[in-house]
């Protein structure tokens, strides 16, 4: 009985054991304060075999005393920060935790990953400017944080023109300054947001065009960034309806579609649109071509257009008898011998110039060609070959300006 009693004993002390360690809380940064007395002793008690009790016997004390363990903790305010571009005395706050068992005091270093976008103008801490940060860290040297206490400080900054879509990363870091060197540092990313518009140019400019007959035509659009920031633009071609335009490419690339990249503010971009029209396109006929330009960072789009329209030469020819005098028109009682001029008018009552214009003439077999004339020598060239007469137009012909030869001939 003696020996199962032992052994019970010994199994609830070591339960007990278990059991209180579980309970025990878990280290944590702050949890004992430094120079707190740990004090510790230890009693014993027992039996012997004939289950005589004995008075407990207490150990002498044991003290030590809690050290100084360091913790910083550095949290910002904000993840990201979207300010304008450009904008002033914008803020982002950071705040300084001691997480450390005892008062602690911190030096603070900054980094920004671009200059160019964001530029600093001041910390504030507890009401107090400073333009360093030589100055902050002075200031920091003389503030004793206590444990759990906080030191926020605000960082005043500026945001350059044109900088929209450029991220900048400015970090804190707080170093404690007692032995230990605790750190923590935390950033924000600042991005400002983009403003301002595509501008797609020329709106509804008239286009007159001639059918292609094999060739196309290249009208050139301007893209312009008026944004604050560098982006790339999305192009699309379209038509009105009709079907007489095929587009033919973009900026270089076939297809109706493409995308330019990298366009500066206020940068103009001349992009190419090609195309042809129908050859069998009717005169008059009409449609509107547009450039879609599209950002891709905020979908801010604009519009420019042409208005094509089909521009034919369309020519008439107008031929008439007259006296040898040119001085009125006959159309009887002419007796062999007798000299007739015959008077050639060509007219251009079309919307386009007419090039390359040829006359061709198969005079009577009853009359004998003598000469011919144009209204203006040089640009005429005449050749004759058995009763062949052809006449050449070397200048175009424009719309509205008829143009006149004669071909004076004598009745066999």
């Amino acid at each position: 009985m003696k020996t199962h009693s032992n052994l019970a004993s010994r199994l609830f002390g070591i339960l007990a054991m278990v059991a209180v360690g579980w309970l025990q809380p878990t280290a944590a940064y702050g949890q004992t304060p430094e120079g707190t007395d740990i004090d510790n002793i230890a009693t014993v008690i027992y039996t012997d075999a004939n289950s005589n009790t004995y008075s407990p016997v207490i150990s002498s004390m044991v003290r030590v005393t809690v050290g100084f363990s360091g913790a910083v903790s550095v949290v910002a305010a904000q993840a990201t920060a979207s300010p304008a571009s450009p904008s002033l005395n914008n803020t982002l706050d950071f705040d300084v935790i001691n997480l450390g068992n005892g008062t602690d005091s911190v030096v603070v270093a900054v980094t920004n990953t671009d200059l160019t976008v964001l530029t600093f103008v001041k910390f504030t801490l507890n009401t107090i400017d400073y333009f360093t940060l030589g100055d902050l860290n002075d200031a920091l040297a003389g503030i004793a944080i206590a444990p759990l206490g906080t030191e926020t400080i605000t960082v005043t900054y500026d945001i350059e023109p044109d900088k929209g879509g450029q991220s900048s990363t400015y970090t804190l870091t707080a170093t404690s300054r007692r032995p230990g060197a605790a750190t923590d540092n935390a950033n924000t990313v600042v991005t400002p947001g983009f403003t301002g518009t595509v501008v797609t140019t020329p709106d509804a400019q008239a286009v007159p065009q001639l059918p292609n007959n094999g060739g196309d035509y290249t009208f050139p659009f301007d893209v312009t960034n008026n944004q604050n920031g560098v982006d790339d633009f999305d192009l699309l071609v379209t038509l009105s309806g009709s079907v007489f335009i095929t587009i033919v490419s973009v900026d270089g690339v076939l297809g109706a579609s493409t995308t330019i990249t990298n366009l500066a503010v206020g940068e103009t971009r001349v992009v190419n649109v090609v195309y042809s029209v129908a050859t069998l396109a009717a005169a008059g006929a009409t449609e509107t071509l547009f450039l879609d330009a599209t950002s891709v960072v905020t979908s801010e789009t604009d519009q420019g257009s042409i208005d094509v329209t089909v521009i034919k030469a369309n020519l008439t020819i107008l031929k008439e008898a007259w006296d040898d005098l040119r001085f009125a028109l006959i159309s009887a009682d002419v007796l062999p011998g007798d000299f007739i001029e015959y008077k050639v008018t060509i007219t251009n009552t079309g919307t386009a110039d007419a090039t390359n214009v040829h006359v061709d003439d198969l005079l009577p077999s009853e009359v004998t060609y003598i000469s011919a004339e144009g209204d203006v020598a040089l640009d005429w060239g005449f050749t004759i070959l058995l009763q062949d007469f052809d006449a050449d137009l070397t200048p175009v012909l424009v719309n509205g300006s008829p143009r006149v030869f004669w071909i004076r001939v004598q009745v066999n």
